[in-house]
C-alpha cells in the first residue's frame, strides 16, 4: 500500500544520485531537461549552423522532423526551420522528444544558434528560447550509416530487385528555389546514367508535403520521389494523389519505386519474365 500513489507527482520518492554522476554531469542533465521541456512547447524552431550541418539534417530526417533547410548568409552556413510540437495536432509528445534529441547533435557544428518560440502557459504567452555555440550541452554520439531501418531495408531490397540501378546514399544537397533539399538516395541507372532522387519523410502534414512538392515542381526537378509514412501523419486532411509520392507503412515497397523509375523493368517483374 505504501506505493499506491507513487504515480502522482507529489507522491514520488526522491532517491540518491548514482555515484557515477558528479556535479558537472548533473548540471548538464538539468540543462538538457530545461531545454527539452521548452522544446516540447515550441511552435517553431529556427537553427542557423555552420560546419557538420549535414549530420544535423540527417538527424532531423532520422527522427522524422518537419524541417526545411535553406542557405545562410555566408557560404558555409545553413538555416533550418522546424515545426514545433504545438504546431501539430497528433504525435505531439513523441514529436517533442524527437525535436529535443536534435540539440545534442548541434554540439558537433562549428557554430550554431537555435531560437524557438515556445508557449509558456495556459494563456498562450510566447517566450523565446535561445541556444548558442559554447552553451553547456552534451554532444550526441556519431550517427550510424543509415538513418533508419526503413532506409536500410529499402536500399538492400531495391538493389536486389533492380540490379541495373546504383543506390547512392546521401547525394549532394539540391537547391530548390530558396531552400536546400537533402535527399536520402540517388538512384542512378548504370547503363543510361538516368538519375532519380528519393527522399523518405517521417512526420508530415498535407500542407508540409504540398509545400515540398510545390518547391520541387518550381525548381523543375522532374525525377524526384517522396516517400511518406502513413503512420506519421500529424494533422487531418488528405493529400491529393501525385505520381511521385509513394505511401508506405513500416517499409517502402521497392517495387512501387521501380514502377516509377523503370516501367519496363516493372512490367517484366510483374509478368515474371527475364529481367
Amino acid at each position: 500500500m505504501a506505493g499506491l500513489f507513487l504515480d502522482l507527482p507529489d507522491e514520488r520518492t526522491l532517491v540518491s544520485l548514482p555515484a557515477t554522476v558528479d556535479p558537472p554531469q548533473l548540471a548538464l542533465l538539468c540543462n538538457e531537461a530545461i531545454v527539452s521541456t521548452l522544446l516540447h512547447k515550441a511552435l517553431v524552431v529556427y537553427v542557423t549552423a555552420r560546419g557538420n550541418i549535414r549530420a544535423v539534417v540527417r538527424h532531423a530526417k532520422l527522427m522524422g522532423l518537419l524541417c526545411h533547410a535553406a542557405p545562410g548568409t555566408t557560404k558555409d552556413e545553413v538555416t533550418l526551420e522546424l515545426s514545433g510540437p504545438y504546431a501539430l495536432f497528433r504525435h505531439t509528445r513523441i514529436y517533442g522528444r524527437a525535436l529535443s534529441s536534435l540539440v545534442p547533435r548541434l554540439a558537433w557544428c562549428h557554430s550554431y544558434r537555435l531560437e524557438a518560440d515556445c508557449v509558456l502557459d495556459a494563456d498562450g504567452d510566447i517566450g523565446r528560447l535561445v541556444l548558442r555555440s559554447g552553451d553547456p550541452i552534451t554532444p550526441a554520439r556519431e550517427l550510424p550509416r543509415f538513418d533508419s531501418k526503413v532506409e536500410e531495408r529499402f536500399a538492400r531490397a531495391f538493389s536486389k530487385l533492380a540490379r541495373d540501378w546504383d543506390v547512392v546514399r546521401e547525394p549532394i544537397a539540391v537547391p530548390v528555389g530558396e531552400v536546400l533539399m537533402f535527399p536520402d538516395f540517388e538512384l542512378r541507372h548504370s547503363a543510361t546514367g538516368e538519375r532519380w532522387l528519393l527522399e523518405i519523410v517521417g512526420y508530415w502534414t498535407p500542407e508540409y508535403i504540398a509545400r515540398k512538392l510545390a518547391m520541387i515542381r518550381g525548381a523543375q526537378i522532374k525525377r524526384m520521389i517522396v516517400c511518406i509514412d502513413e503512420e506519421r501523419r500529424c494533422t487531418d486532411g488528405d493529400l491529393e494523389s501525385v505520381g511521385t509520392v509513394v505511401r508506405y507503412r513500416r517499409k517502402v515497397d521497392p517495387l512501387a519505386v521501380v514502377a516509377i523509375v523503370d516501367p519496363l523493368l516493372f512490367a517484366k517483374l510483374q509478368g515474371g519474365g527475364p529481367t
